[in-house]
């Protein structure tokens, strides 16, 4: 799925493409950000895009009373139909900006070995499609391209720079929208086990490990 990211640079990276930045986004320089933590994001008003701060996963109304559940980091584009979600995604669009995002390869030997994704241009940012209820968001997800897949089944859906604005107008159908958009090729490669710990937050956690090359 998606419940690793990181955001560097965020305000220079997306100046393109927003009017206004609100609340303290220039604090945003997170290299290992994960559920239940701030983190930036694009939202569209009357006088233009904004980015601002929310946090990384939703808590529904609907869940308070339900034992052991567990936040939404996470939205399935297959889920988008169902009521509840069908009702965000049809008035609450964002973006969610993305330097790299982390996935984990299952070892046959039980072990878990983490790989950093990242645009293959590498000064390009990575727009994930996203939900929010108040002040959280969730990531929308698709099944993985081929070449992804050799990682994890799942990978956030991406949205285009020339399928921005169609995504977040609310008169536009999303789904829609977003089963038009192609994923773009991205690099992978392995990364130290150290961004296994969210405590964890330093630039060196998306170098690649020695003698590891680029999938």
């Amino acid at each position: 799925m998606c419940g690793r990211f990181a955001q560097s640079q965020i305000i220079k990276n997306t100046s393109d493409i927003i009017k206004s930045v609100i609340g303290k986004v220039e604090t945003i320089d997170n290299f290992n950000i994960s559920p239940g933590q701030e983190a930036a994001v694009i939202k569209k008003y009357s006088n233009g895009r904004a980015l601002e701060t929310s946090f990384f996963s939703i808590f529904p109304s609907w869940a308070k009373e339900k034992e052991g559940f567990r936040p939404l980091h996470n939205t399935r584009i297959e889920s988008l139909n169902k009521p509840y979600f069908k009702k965000l995604i049809s008035q609450n669009r964002l973006l969610v900006p993305c330097s790299y995002f982390f996935e984990w390869l299952k070892h046959e030997s039980g072990k878990k070995i983490p790989y950093c994704f990242k645009m293959k241009n590498e000064s390009e940012v990575m727009f994930f499609a996203g939900i929010f209820e108040r002040n959280q968001f969730s990531i929308i997800t698709r099944e993985a391209t081929d070449l992804n897949k050799k990682i994890h089944h799942r990978q956030p859906m991406i949205v285009n720079k020339s399928k921005i604005n169609d995504y977040l107008n609310l008169k536009n159908d999303a789904l829609s929208v977003l089963k038009s958009i192609k994923s773009p090729d991205l690099d992978f490669y392995e990364i130290s086990s150290n961004i296994n710990n969210p405590k964890n937050n330093y630039k060196e956690l998306i170098f690649p490990l020695p003698n590891k090359a680029l999938i």
